[in-house]
C-alpha cells in the first residue's frame, strides 16, 4: 500500500526509504516552507502542547483550541499522552472552520478512566470523540483501577496537518452555517482513504498548513475549590528571518489500517523498524515527530531533534509556597513531552529503546534509568532558599524521594509532579493529586521560597516545561494560583 507524508519539495527530490510493498512516500518540503522550529512569541503555532492534564479525584481539564486562521480551515490532530511512559491514550482529528474555538471537558468517568465530553459542534473524526480513554498501549501488567489510573494524568499535542482552504467541497464541509458545519458529503468521506499523494490531498481540498493555532486549558477542582489555568505552549514552524511559514502537509486517515514500515514517519522508537514493539496503523500518525520543516531533511529524528531543541532548558525556576497556617500546598509539573520521540519502554522486556539522531543526543543511556517501569531522567541538581535568603546548610539536606541510598536525583515519567513538602511520593500530591509519576522534596525549615533545578543534555539542556501550582485556604476561602517556569532555553537564532 501506498502511504501518505504529503508534501513539496524545492528540490523535487523524494526521499527513497522501503515502505511495505516497496511503495514510497513524498517527504519532502514545499516552495516556501518552514525551515526550522522555534517556540511561538505570541501564544500562536502550528503546534500546542498543553503540559498537564489531570482527571484525578474531582479534577476536571478543560481545553480550548481556537483557529485564529480567519480565512482558512484547520485539519487538527489532537492525542493524549499518559504521564508515565507517554503512551498514546486517546486521539482524533477535529476539523476547525476560519476563527472557531473546539472545547472540550475530561474528568473521571465512571469506569475510572479519564473521559472526554464535548458538546462542541465543530466537525471529527470519528464523528464522535466523547469516550473513554483507551489502555491498550498502556502496561499490561496493571490491571484494575492501577490500569485506568494511567489513563487520569498526562499530556496533550495539538497540531496542523493541513490548512483547508476556501473554495472547495471539503470547506464547505467544515464551515459552520448556522453554527452548525455539515460534516458530511463525499469530500468529506474520501478523507477516510489513503491520499496517495500532494496532487491527491490537494483535489481533497487540503493545503500545506500555516500557523494560526492558540490554546488554553483550566484544570478545576470543585469539590475542593480549587482552579489552575494557562495557556498551551505554542510551537512555530519558520522560514528565514523568523517569519511563520507552511509546514508539510501531514495528513493521515483516522482509520485502523495497517502503516507497515513507519521509519521515515515517526521517531517513535516502538512504532520503528522491520518489527515494531507497537505496530502502527493510520492513526498513529501523523506525530510531532513526523518531517514537517525543510531542516528536518525528511528525517524524523532530525525533526524530533529540533522540536526538542525548541523547547530545551537548562534550568528551571521557580517558587513554593507550603505555610500549614493557610494550609497551602505546592506541585511543579516536569512535562517532557518530546522525549517519547527519543526513547520509549518496551513493557514486555522492561527495557528502553532508543531512537537517537546522535550518541549524543537529548536522552541516552547516561542520563536515563527505569525505575518501576517508568523511563526517569537523572543528574538534575536542585537548589532552593527561602524568602529571606536562607540556603541549605549541606547539599544532604535536599532530599528527593522515591530514591535509593546514594542513587542519583532523578525525575520519572513524561509528566512528573514533584510535590514540595507533601510527604513521601507514594501519597497523592498536595495540590494536584497525582499518583501516576510522581516526586516529592523535602525543603526542611523551609516553607516557602523559591527552587532552581538543572538539567542535563546536549548542551542546551532537557525538553522540559510546565508550571507551579499553588494551592491555600484563606479566611475567605480557597484559592488556586499557577506560575510558569522561568526557563533558560537557547536564544533562537533564526537560520
Amino acid at each position: 500500500m501506498k502511504k501518505n507524508v504529503l508534501a513539496l519539495s524545492i528540490t523535487a527530490a523524494l526521499v527513497g526509504l522501503g515502505f511495505a510493498g516497496g511503495a514510497q512516500a513524498i517527504v519532502t518540503i514545499g516552495t516556501g516552507a518552514a525551515g526550522n522550529l522555534a517556540l511561538g512569541t505570541d501564544g500562536i503555532g502550528h503546534m500546542l502542547v498543553v503540559p498537564y492534564y489531570s482527571a484525578q479525584v474531582a479534577n476536571s481539564t478543560l481545553l480550548s483550541i481556537t483557529n485564529t486562521d480567519t480565512t482558512n480551515g484547520k485539519a487538527v490532530k489532537v492525542r493524549f499522552r499518559g504521564a508515565a511512559n507517554s503512551d498514546d491514550v486517546y486521539d482524533f482529528q477535529v476539523f476547525m472552520s476560519p476563527g472557531d474555538v473546539w472545547t472540550a471537558n475530561v474528568s473521571k468517568g465512571a469506569d475510572g478512566r479519564a473521559s472526554l465530553t464535548t458538546t462542541d459542534k465543530s466537525c471529527t473524526k470519528p464523528a464522535s470523540v466523547n469516550g473513554s480513554f483507551v489502555t491498550a498501549r498502556l502496561d499490561s501488567t496493571l490491571s484494575g483501577d492501577a490500569l485506568a489510573n494511567q489513563t487520569r494524568e498526562g499530556y496533550v499535542e495539538m497540531f496542523n496537518m493541513a490548512d483547508i482552504p476556501p473554495g472547495s467541497a471539503l470547506f464547505t464541509a467544515i464551515k459552520h452555517v448556522g453554527g452548525v458545519p455539515p460534516c458530511s458529503g463525499a469530500a468529506w468521506t474520501a478523507l477516510d482513504t489513503n491520499l496517495a499523494d500532494l496532487a491527491a490531498a490537494n483535489a481533497a481540498g487540503l493545503a500545506l498548513p500555516t500557523t494560526g493555532l492558540m490554546g488554553n486549558w483550566i484544570i478545576i477542582n470543585v469539590a475542593d475549590a480549587g482552579a489552575w489555568s494557562g495557556s498551551a505552549t505554542p510551537i512555530l514552524a519558520y522560514q528565514i528571518g523568523g517569519v511563520p511559514s507552511t509546514g508539510n502537509l501531514v495528513y493521515w486517515p483516522q482509520t485502523a489500517a495497517p502503516v507497515g514500515l513507519a521509519d521515515a514517519y515517526t521517531a517513535d522508537p516502538l512504532l520503528r523498524g522491520a518489527t515494531p514493539v507497537v505496530a502502527p496503523g493510520m492513526y498513529d500518525l501523523p506525530d510531532m515527530s513526523t518531517p514537517y520543516t525543510a531542516g528536518a531533511a525528511g528525517n524524523p529524528l532530525q525533526q524530533a531533534s529540533m522540536l526538542s531543541m525548541s523547547v530545551a532548558t537548562r534550568r528551571i525556576i521557580n517558587e513554593y509556597l507550603t505555610n500549614s497556617a493557610i494550609n497551602a500546598t505546592t506541585d511543579w509539573v516536569l512535562s517532557s513531552p518530546t522525549r517519547r520521540y527519543s526513547v520509549a519502554l518496551n513493557y514486555a522486556t522492561g527495557a528502553r529503546v532508543y531512537s537517537v539522531l546522535t550518541p549524543t543526543e537529548f536522552y541516552t543511556s547516561a542520563n536515563t534509568v527505569v525505575l518501576n517501569r517508568q523511563i526517569c531522567v537523572n543528574g538534575s541538581t536542585p537548589s532552593y532558599w527561602d524568602q529571606e535568603e536562607g540556603a541549605p546548610t549541606s547539599p544532604t539536606a535536599v532530599v528527593i524521594s522515591p530514591n535509593t541510598p546514594d542513587a542519583p536525583i532523578v525525575f520519572c515519567g513524561e509528566a512528573n509532579v514533584l510535590a514540595i513538602n507533601n510527604g513521601a511520593a507514594t501519597v497523592p500530591s498536595g495540590t494536584l493529586k497525582a499518583t501516576v509519576a510522581r516526586s516529592a522534596l523535602d525543603t526542611g525549615s523551609f516553607k516557602a521560597g523559591w527552587a532552581s533545578f538543572s538539567s542535563v543534555g546536549l548542551g542546551a539542556g532537557l525538553p522540559i516545561m510546565g508550571s507551579a501550582f499553588e494551592r491555600a485556604t484563606a479566611p475567605t476561602g480557597t484559592f488556586g494560583a499557577t506560575f510558569d517556569h522561568r526557563t533558560a532555553r537557547t536564544v533562537n537564532l533564526w537560520p
